[in-house]
């Protein structure tokens, strides 16, 4: 049995629960799961034992944090919202100008996208 069927267990897994998961966390799970098999909710883990997708999503959520993100829902309320969606909303200050102002390099490209984006 190929990682597949487990892969799409565990991103089913946390879609189920909002998020979504990025290429470099996925990987992690390929690597992690290398040689194992899926047996309905269960992951066999040669030589490890069985866990359940949502121990191993957990799990992985705790080791990886920055590689899970929140699924976007744009008909959500503004009280649901997260704090970056949020923050794309608002205008950029008179400071955040300034600074843009004096940028050079990737910094100036990065305020660039910001600016941007936000526009």
């Amino acid at each position: 049995m190929t990682a597949d069927p487990i892969e799409d267990a565990v991103v089913s897994a946390a879609c189920a629960r909002g998020y979504t998961i990025n290429s470099a966390t996925m990987a992690t799970v390929a690597i992690d799961l290398a040689g194992s098999k899926l047996d309905g909710d269960l992951i066999t883990i040669p030589g490890k034992g069985s866990l359940s997708v949502t121990d191993y999503l957990r799990d992985l959520h705790d080791r990886a944090p920055s590689g899970f993100s929140r699924l976007q829902q744009p008909d959500k309320p503004d009280a649901e919202r997260t704090i970056t969606e949020m923050r794309r909303q608002r205008p950029l200050d008179a400071a955040w100008h300034a600074r843009h102002a004096v940028a050079t390099g990737i910094t100036k490209t990065m305020m660039d996208e910001i600016a941007r984006n936000r526009a």
